[in-house]
């Protein structure tokens, strides 16, 4: 896989890569993982803009401020007060920065010549940091401290695969992230104990985030028949059964992750909205919540411009990426009581199987 650049599908394979990172413009490909396309950013939207289905936010922030490059990935610290993320700001490739979320000042976390890194985690002690790197010409998952600038990386899995993607459960004894599967031709979703290095396959799928309570894992998996569109699933890791919450013949459902409490899930939508309906670019459009047994699907933002990768922060604001100033950037919004809303079409099928289903 290669850098902070992807191409996809028309359907869900597509939007898989394409929320790898930045997720714009796709097309197919047939390459394999670290040979794939470029990214074609969209032009900036200037049709008027949608009117909201409901006033489901208040308080739209920019939280980043590149205007060269791109920022992507976007984690926010337990606090709500730091934000990392990935940014080409400052070259071609790709590093990992924080700041405060209330300041324009950016610090560098990393930087390895002639390397991406991306897709930051902060360890729930707040010590560590876990990221994504091809400085080794295969992507795989390294970890470094978060404040000690520079402190020695140190390589977290070692399997021989291209590794990507990776989070903390919440008490970081265990990490999740997709492992590159070449004999299947597809990412597979991993879980590793920290304490034994034991690692544990679950099958396909993209995009694995630990629930609060660290028993389950949401992700995006598409499916084996047409319209190949992504569909959000959750995995119980005990019971060893997954779900699938949302789903469409018509959209994809991509970068899935949990709110603050484990009711919600949250995640951008590809082919939705109805700026985005028959447009033919098959751009994320907007962030959307679902209760976590498939109900109560709700539009949260309503902007004519891509809007991907919501993270849900403890203090109640959501984070996501957006290209809605011309520029790809971190924003955040704070959403409002969303319950009373009007629940926008429901086209989940909760359905449940095993793991030979995946």
């Amino acid at each position: 896989m290669e850098s902070h650049v992807r191409t996809y599908s028309l359907f869900a394979c597509a939007a898989v890569v394409a929320s790898f990172l930045m997720g714009c413009q796709w097309q197919e490909t047939k390459d394999t993982p670290s040979e794939k396309g470029t990214m074609v950013m969209p032009p900036p939207d200037n049709r008027a803009r949608m009117t909201p289905m409901n006033d489901t936010y208040s308080e739209l922030t920019p939280v980043s401020f590149s205007d060269a490059g791109m920022d992507f990935d976007p984690f926010v610290s337990g606090d709500g007060k730091t934000v990392l993320f990935a940014t080409t700001k400052m070259s071609p490739k790709s590093d990992i920065v924080l700041k405060a979320v209330s300041s324009r000042v950016i610090e560098q976390v990393t930087h390895t010549p002639n390397a991406n890194e991306k897709q930051p985690q902060l360890s729930p002690d707040g010590k560590s940091i876990l990221y994504a790197s091809d400085k080794e010409g295969r992507f795989n998952i390294y970890e470094v401290s978060s404040t000690v600038r520079g402190a020695r990386e140190m390589e977290v899995v070692r399997n021989e695969r291209v590794n990507e993607q990776p989070c903390y459960s919440p008490d970081g004894s265990r990490i999740a992230y997709v492992t590159w599967m070449p004999r299947k031709g597809d990412w597979w979703i991993a879980v590793m104990d920290r304490s034994t290095q034991q690692e544990k396959l679950y099958g396909p799928g993209v995009f694995p985030r630990f629930s609060p309570d660290g028993k389950k894992l949401v992700f995006q998996k598409a499916r084996v028949r047409m319209p190949q569109w992504f569909s959000i699933w959750v995995l119980d890791l005990d019971r060893e059964t997954v779900s699938e919450i949302i789903s469409s013949d018509k959209w994809a459902a991509i970068t899935p992750n949990w709110s603050p409490d484990g009711k919600r899930i949250i995640f951008a939508a590809v082919n939705k909205s109805l700026s985005m309906k028959g447009m033919g670019t098959y751009m994320a459009d907007d962030i959307y919540t679902v209760w976590a047994d498939g109900s109560h699907l709700i539009r949260l933002t309503d902007g004519d411009a891509p809007d991907w990768s919501p993270f849900w922060a403890s203090n109640g604001r959501v984070f996501f990426i957006s290209t809605r100033n011309g520029h790809q950037n971190v924003w955040s919004i704070m959403p409002r009581d969303m319950d009373p809303f009007h629940p926008d079409t429901m086209e989940s099928s909760a359905s449940m199987g095993h793991l030979d289903t995946l």
